[in-house]
């Protein structure tokens, strides 16, 4: 099966949200009767990794459940429920609640009537990148007392806004405003005064709250 597939399938996935959806206070025994799910097809993005297997066959089963963690030197680590189906006629799952660019370990079983399958093999996934910084920035004096901002517009239509940070005599950045939409090139600040220097950095946003990588620092000093 195609990994376009999947991405049609969207309105049919079955997805963890952080609400519902796990039996946490669930504890299975060890069925080894019980079959579990050999193959999986993952499709990882930025913020979330899409998961498709073959429908389940075996009528003793009920439902699939979903183990997550992310590898660590810590060998007593262990696998946490991130999501439990009770159909086994299911065959999607969407993890929501990862991050770009790591590293995440998933197994699977299936459940009846109290007990689980053995877990599956380990399957290895890691999430795409985030978005690329925006490319330009630059500060001008425009006036007495008022600094603007231009930049370049991420070229990702995703992007639908753009984070404003700042940097005074080379203290911490922080948070000064956000602008909309993805072709906004402009910021003016007028909380400056002379005798300072101002770097400033930008962040774009996704509609999904995915952050870029912050752009390259512009300089002033008034």
């Amino acid at each position: 099966m195609k990994k376009s597939i999947l991405l049609l399938s969207v309105l049919a996935l079955i997805t963890f949200n952080g609400c519902g959806g796990i039996k946490g206070l669930m504890i299975y025994d060890t069925d080894p009767t019980l079959k579990s799910i050999t193959q999986v097809r993952a499709l990882p993005m930025m913020s979330s990794v899409g998961f498709e297997w073959e429908k389940i066959q075996d009528r003793r089963i009920h439902g699939i459940n979903i183990y997550r963690k992310v590898p660590s030197n810590q060998e007593d680590q262990e696998f946490k429920r991130i999501g439990s189906i009770g159909n086994r006629y299911a065959t999607h799952f969407v993890d929501t609640h990862v991050k770009p660019n790591t590293k995440y370990l998933y197994t699977f079983t299936t459940f009846a009537l109290g007990k689980e399958s053995k877990r599956s093999t380990v399957f290895r996934v890691k999430t795409r990148p985030t978005f690329t910084p925006v490319s330009f920035v630059k500060a001008y004096k425009e006036a007495p007392g008022v600094v603007k901002l231009l930049w370049r517009p991420h070229p990702s239509q995703r992007v639908n806004a753009y984070i404003i940070e700042r940097s005074v005599n080379n203290g911490r950045w922080k948070y000064v405003s956000q602008v909309e939409g993805q072709l906004m090139a402009e910021y003016i600040d007028t909380f400056v005064r002379n005798g300072n220097t101002y770097a400033y950095r930008i962040i774009a946003k996704s509609y999904d709250n995915i952050r870029a990588k912050a752009s390259q620092a512009t300089q002033i000093s008034l």
